[in-house]
């Protein structure tokens, strides 16, 4: 590998160029391709970041991949458009950093374990609440012995996710493979199985569409392989100009835990705590650029997302069969 890491970006849409802007102030990046099949965002893109200026695009990743020499890409694509394009560049010898969902299915998810190890080749999925040092104090206060064993955890996430991606690649099934609880929602599922020390086995889901193709809002309960209970709920249709995320844990020796949108509280049983310093959040970017130059363990590897993923389609697979009980199927 060369000294500077050389990469391609696959998607030059807003999350893309949020990446790429991240990756041009880099010393030990360069930005050497980009794949867009669309000439405005492209166009966009070039003109936000000026160094994207005279560096080449193409349309098909695959042409991209096969005229450049990379050591890494970037994806930020229409979510079904991931695992193909995971897979083209791990084939090609290439590290991948990937915004989330990697997949859209457990089954393609298991192809990216196994080709990501065959090729001995990095794969980040881009969740960037695990480099957050306030979610990091969160699962070590969870899993510490004094707070013994979680027995109920809720999560709540409301967004004008309906309203917001209303026209959008985001609500056609084809394009995204789900709606809110595999967009957003992708994050607050990968938080409770982060956080806590054991997984959910069994769920039982009610999701309405609100008249479109994807799931918009999500009621969800679930139970823990160690007992533990759980809900989420994720709301789509709530207002655009306010998001809202709230997370509760309670654990068997009294304590709990209360995150409400930013703000963290603890309990002790005896007194109420509010948290208002962690430290200094991690990078996404910077992350995968350590990883690769052997700097950091992988924070957000494929076999991370394995549980999200599966978790997601029984949730939707309760759902079709009317709040049934799903065993998750890892």
């Amino acid at each position: 590998m060369s000294k500077v890491l050389r990469i391609g970006m696959i998607g030059c849409g807003g999350n893309g160029r949020g990446h790429l802007k991240n990756l041009v102030s880099r010393g030990e990046v360069q930005v050497v391709a980009l794949t867009e099949p669309s000439r405005a965002m492209l166009e966009r893109a070039r003109q936000e970041i000026p160094a994207l200026a005279e560096v080449p695009a193409y349309a098909n990743h695959r042409q991209m991949i096969k005229h450049n020499e990379l050591d890494a890409v970037g994806i930020s694509t229409p979510h079904t458009l991931h695992f193909r394009q995971v897979m083209d560049a791990l084939e090609a010898g290439l590290h991948v950093f990937c915004e989330k969902p990697l997949t859209t299915s457990v089954a393609e998810t298991r192809k990216v374990i196994a080709k990501s190890r065959r090729k001995r080749k990095v794969v980040v999925v881009a969740f960037q609440r695990r480099l957050h040092a306030m979610r990091r104090f969160m699962r070590s206060f969870v899993r510490d012995k004094a707070f013994g064993r979680p027995l109920f955890v809720q999560s709540f996430c409301s967004q004008g996710w309906l309203s917001g991606t209303r026209g959008t690649w985001r609500q056609k099934l084809a394009l995204s493979g789900g709606g809110q609880l595999n967009d957003t929602g992708a994050h607050i599922v990968d938080m409770i199985f982060w956080t806590m020390p054991a997984r959910p086995v069994e769920v039982t889901a009610l999701i309405d569409n609100r008249g479109t193709e994807v799931d918009i809002d999500s009621a969800i309960s679930y139970r823990f392989a160690d007992g533990a209970l759980g809900n989420i709920s994720i709301v789509g249709s709530g207002p655009r100009n306010l998001f809202w995320e709230d997370m509760t844990i309670v654990g068997s020796s009294g304590q709990a835990l209360f995150l409400r949108n930013g703000v963290l509280y603890a309990s002790t049983g005896t007194e109420t705590l509010e948290f208002k310093s962690f430290g200094r959040d991690g990078d996404r970017v910077g992350h995968f650029i350590d990883v690769i130059r052997g700097r950091a363990r992988n924070e957000s590897p494929p076999e991370d997302f394995l549980p999200t993923i599966a978790f997601t389609q029984a949730c939707w697979k309760s759902a079709k069969l009317g709040g049934k009980p799903v065993k998750i199927r890892y």
